[in-house]
């Protein structure tokens, strides 16, 4: 029969809200509606688009959770924004919260992303970066026996790091992964006596300076060297019930 041969497939009627967004969506991210330009007023958008005002606000609400757009109150009209990652942050931590994603998982991957980031820095990296690293060092020195302010660091350790291996994409990633890993990072420290959250610090702050000794000194195998090393000693340090292990 003819029927068999054909390879039909159901047909999908999107909702007027998700024409209307993904519209918007392409102006904005083809670069035709720019970060600061306003959007026509809710008024404006249901004369041009002959859709209601519920359909407007639930295409603007799509835009603003997808971090597209921002409303301001009394304004006329949202305004575009650069796109933040905040949303993709919060999905990551909700599934770390429900164990959807395994601490083994994380680590592969930061296995995977962070030795490369370290790798193009070492290659890259400016003396600004150099003097960014610096400084966020010398602020988490500073901050060693207070363990709750130490954890500020890290990530911007790591987005500094991002940053100075010069690819965008990495950088991005890294800034997503981050406030999971100090939601993480707080939670195991809650496990710690004072002692060993202190200790823990000294141990991290160690491994960030080997990685910028190495990126000094444009030492490709050498910051890989110490970036596996630390992403080893932190998975293993994050495993449930695993005993800290500190000189």
């Amino acid at each position: 029969m003819l029927g068999s041969l054909l390879d039909l497939k159901p047909v999908e009627t999107k909702r007027a809200s998700e024409v209307i967004y993904d519209q918007i969506k392409e102006m904005i991210t083809s670069g035709r509606l720019k970060p600061g330009d306003r959007l026509p007023s809710e008024r404006a958008m249901m004369e041009m688009l002959q859709r209601s005002r519920p359909t407007i606000r639930e295409a603007l609400r799509m835009l603003e959770r997808t971090g597209l757009i921002r409303t301001v109150a009394g304004s006329n009209g949202a305004i575009v924004q650069k796109p933040n990652t905040r949303s993709v942050e919060q999905a990551l931590e909700t599934a770390l919260q429900t164990q959807a994603l395994s601490i083994s998982e994380i680590w592969e991957y930061r296995h995977l992303n962070e030795t490369a980031i370290v790798e193009w820095a070492a290659d890259r990296r400016t003396a600004r970066d150099l003097e960014a690293l610096d400084s966020i060092l010398g602020q988490a020195r500073e901050s060693l026996e207070d363990p709750e302010a130490f954890i500020k660091y890290d990530p911007l350790f790591h987005a500094a790091l991002a940053r100075a291996s010069k690819n965008t994409v990495a950088y991005l990633l890294s800034q997503i992964l981050a406030s999971s890993m100090v939601t993480l990072l707080d939670q195991r420290m809650a496990e710690l006596d004072m002692k060993i959250q202190q200790a823990m610090c000294r141990k991290v702050l160690a491994m960030h300076e080997d990685i910028v000794v190495a990126l000094r000194a444009r030492d490709k195998e050498s910051a890989r060297r110490a970036m596996e090393a630390h992403i080893e000693a932190f998975h293993e340090d994050l495993k449930p019930g695993s005993a800290f292990v500190y000189d």
